[in-house]
């Protein structure tokens, strides 16, 4: 979503697109994408048996599997620069590096996620020489663009670096927001948008079903897809208006009004602490968009707190109990001058820092400087 921002929704670039991806098959696009495609003898074996190893091969020496015709096809558009999605990593990235070197253009790499985020399709005993290879890319790339400060800090020094944020989605004309008061007869009203796969679903089971324990005056409404609670509580869910999938993203715009809070959880468990550490989630900055204070459940570390603590733009829950994450909740249901000062706050983060014009314009600024000091 970041790079569509960036590079179809606006008109400072002329794009090429090559993927080895189907699901872009998915979306009206307005490029026709080159299809990168390994032998067919390749794919099967990518199928087989043999498949950890392959896709180990892959995220190695991926770019080997790919003919010259490619290279002859992007020569042709003549491009400034090549840019690639080095995180998650996937051997495409290795297929931008071959372009940068035999057309002797800047490769610039964006680490929007640590390597193995989402699956690691290769035998473990591929992890560390993936790892290495990831971050010797980020040191070879002639600018590598950092999702958040701790990736930036996961990836170490760089001569040619940028701290580029997601870009979320930008304000409409500003409606009013009135926070529900103290003797309000309605419960407040919690509004969840985004992925619900991972950890994320689970927490959002949790942390209903314990509001509903303890009988706490909150009413949630979660929207998304690749949902991982229980199917017990999937069901419970649709059927009493807790959970309505996915819907388009100006219809979740409208939908957002019904709340008086935007909730954000992110991961305690040790095994994605990583993962929260450097990633930045796109939702918090459209959270900002939507102008409806914002809730946080998640470790101290985790990239969203640590933003959100700099200018106290949202309530942060760093306990992993959930139990007292729902005590939170029912705690900002009586406090309705703290809600308007996270909102206060959050309009001065979004304008400072956040807003999608700053982001685009670090990112052009930076594109121009590396492509001329080549």
């Amino acid at each position: 979503m970041t790079l569509w921002r960036h590079l179809v929704e606006r008109n400072s670039f002329d794009i090429m697109v090559a993927t080895n991806s189907n699901l872009i098959d998915q979306y009206d696009v307005p490029y026709d994408p080159i299809r990168l495609k390994p032998p067919k003898v390749w794919k099967r074996l990518c199928h087989s048996r043999l498949s950890p190893w392959c896709n180990g091969f892959q995220n190695l020496y991926g770019s080997r599997l790919l003919g010259p015709n490619f290279i002859n096809r992007v020569s042709k558009f003549s491009p400034d620069a090549v840019l690639t999605v080095a995180g998650s990593w996937d051997y495409t990235a290795l297929t931008a590096k071959r372009v940068s070197n035999q057309l002797g253009i800047p490769l610039i790499s964006s680490f929007n996620d640590w390597f193995d985020y989402g699956s690691f399709l290769s035998h473990e005993s591929f992890r560390p020489k993936v790892e290495a290879r990831f971050r010797e890319f980020y040191r070879q790339s002639d600018l590598s663009l950092c999702t958040s400060d701790g990736m930036m800090e996961a990836l170490g020094t760089h001569s040619n670096s940028l701290i580029l944020y997601p870009t979320g989605a930008k304000r409409e004309e500003q409606d009013k927001y009135q926070p529900i008061q103290n003797d309000s007869d309605r419960p407040l009203r919690v509004l969840f948008a985004g992925s619900l796969g991972d950890w994320y679903g689970p927490m959002m089971e949790s942390l209903v079903t314990e509001c509903q324990k303890q009988s706490l005056p909150v009413e949630f409404r979660i929207y998304g897809t690749l949902q991982t609670w229980s199917s017990s509580f999937d069901d419970w869910a649709k059927i009493n208006g807790v959970y309505l999938g996915r819907i388009p993203f100006e219809e979740l715009r409208e939908k957002s009004k019904w709340a008086d809070l935007l909730i954000l959880p992110m991961g305690f468990d040790k095994s994605c602490s990583h993962i929260e550490k450097t990633s930045f989630k796109t939702k918090f900055l459209d959270y900002l968009a939507f102008r409806r204070p914002i809730f946080i459940w998640g470790p101290e570390y985790c990239s969203a707190v640590r933003i959100a603590r700099e200018f106290d733009s949202a309530e942060c829950q760093t306990s992993e109990s959930v139990s007292d994450c729902a005590v939170s909740l029912g705690e900002m249901a009586k406090a309705p001058e703290r809600r308007r000062i996270l909102l206060s706050n959050a309009d001065e983060m979004y304008e400072d820092r956040f807003h999608p014009d700053i982001i685009h314009q670090h990112l052009v600024d930076r594109f121009d400087a590396t492509v001329e000091a080549l």
